[in-house]
C-alpha cells in the first residue's frame, strides 16, 4: 500500500525547484527518488523550460522522471515525447505579425521541438538569458522568414516591461480562428503556447496514465503559469519567494526555492 498520501509529484523549475545558481542537490534528489518509486510515485518536472534545457538538467535521471516542458506543449515520459500541442505555421506567423504591430519593444523567441530562433537585433539581456535556456537557437534577420512548416512550433516567448499576457490573448483570439493562450513565466517572460495547454491541464494527461486522481497530486510552484496545476493539486504548495497571487492559490507554503523548499517538503512526507 503506498505510504504517501500521493502518488504524483510535480514541481516547476525556476524559482521553485531550482536555485537562483541553477543548481540543486543531486544527492538528495538521488536519494529522494529512490523512496518515492519505494512508494509507488512518480515525480514530474513540470517547466516553461525547452525539452532540450530540461535534457541537460535532469541527466542520469532522465529514465526516472517524467516532464513536461514548454508550460504543457510537450509530455515526456522515459525521455521519450509521448504528446505534442502545436502552434500551426499559419497561427504562428500570425502571431508573429500581430507582435511586430503591437508590440515591437519586445525582443521574441520562437521555439520548436528541434529548433529555435531570434533575431539579430533581440535586446543583449534577452540574448544572455536565452543562451542559457536555448543553447542551439539561431539568430536570423527576420523571424517569419525563418520559421518554416516542419519547425513544429510550441510556443512563443516575448520579454517585458510590463505583463501584457492578458490583453494579447484577449485580443490576438478576437480575430483568429485558432485561438491561443498567454501565461507570464515571471522574470520578465511571457509565453505564448495553444490555447487549451498549461500545466494543469498536461497534468490531467499524466493522472490518467498513471491511474491517479487529483487527490493524490502533490504539486510546487511560484509563478502564474503554475496556476492551473496547483489549483488541481489537493496537496497545493506555493513557494516562500512566489508571486503573491499564487500563494492566494496554493494551500501550504514551502520554503524558498534557494532552502530547496521541494525537497524539505517531500522529505517531510517521507519521514
Amino acid at each position: 500500500m503506498n505510504k504517501l498520501p500521493f502518488k504524483v509529484i510535480a514541481a516547476d523549475m525556476d524559482g521553485t525547484f531550482m536555485r537562483d545558481d541553477q543548481t540543486f542537490d543531486y544527492k538528495r534528489f538521488d536519494r529522494i527518488l529512490d523512496q518515492i518509486h519505494e512508494n509507488d510515485a512518480h515525480f514530474i518536472v513540470s517547466s516553461g523550460r525547452p525539452y532540450s534545457r530540461l535534457r541537460r538538467d535532469f541527466a542520469g535521471f532522465l529514465d526516472r522522471i517524467d516532464m513536461i516542458a514548454d508550460n504543457g506543449s510537450l509530455l515526456i515520459q522515459d525521455d521519450n515525447i509521448i504528446s505534442t500541442h502545436l502552434l500551426t505555421h499559419k497561427t504562428t506567423v500570425e502571431l508573429l505579425e500581430f507582435i511586430q504591430v503591437h508590440y515591437p519593444n519586445s525582443s521574441v523567441i520562437v521555439t520548436g521541438i528541434n529548433s529555435s530562433y531570434t533575431t539579430l537585433d533581440a535586446s543583449p539581456d534577452f540574448k544572455q538569458t536565452m543562451n542559457f535556456y536555448y543553447p542551439n537557437r539561431v539568430e536570423v534577420p527576420d523571424l517569419i522568414q525563418a520559421v518554416s512548416p516542419h519547425d513544429n512550433v510550441t510556443k512563443i516567448t516575448l520579454s517585458y516591461q510590463r505583463d501584457f499576457s492578458e490583453e494579447l490573448e484577449q485580443e490576438f483570439n478576437k480575430h483568429h480562428a485558432e485561438k491561443i493562450h498567454c501565461t507570464s513565466s515571471g522574470f520578465g517572460l511571457l509565453d505564448i503556447v495553444p490555447y487549451s495547454v498549461n500545466k494543469g491541464n498536461a497534468l490531467k494527461y499524466f493522472l490518467r496514465y498513471f491511474n491517479a486522481q487529483p487527490s493524490e497530486l502533490i504539486a510546487f510552484g511560484d509563478g502564474m503559469n503554475d496556476k492551473e496545476m496547483l489549483e488541481l493539486a489537493d496537496y497545493s504548495y506555493a513557494m516562500a519567494n512566489g508571486e503573491p497571487a499564487l500563494k492566494k492559490v496554493a494551500k501550504h507554503i514551502a520554503p524558498s526555492n534557494n532552502d530547496d523548499g521541494v525537497l524539505e517538503v517531500l522529505d517531510g512526507y517521507l519521514k
